[in-house]
């Protein structure tokens, strides 16, 4: 069975730390990743990725909609 690890991406700077855990941990077989961003998150990719929002959720295995207060990570 797999490891889950939570990514959670907010609107600070941190979009180059995310995406590149992102493409590591996709090498790890073991590990399941599960992202979950802000609004602030989007726009500050928007201003400062390369990647659009779309690429960036790519690099995960489950993304979960910030607006979904009842998603499975929110009862973990």
């Amino acid at each position: 069975m797999k490891k889950r690890l939570v990514v959670g991406i907010s609107g600070g700077s941190g979009i180059p730390l995310a995406t590149e855990l992102l493409s590591q941990l996709q090498k790890i077989e073991e590990i399941e990743t599960h992202l979950v961003y802000t609004r602030g998150a989007e726009v500050t990719a928007a201003q400062e990725s390369e990647l659009s929002m779309e690429e960036i959720c790519a690099l995960a295995d489950v993304v979960y909609d910030n607006k979904d207060i009842g998603t499975a990570i929110a009862g973990a």
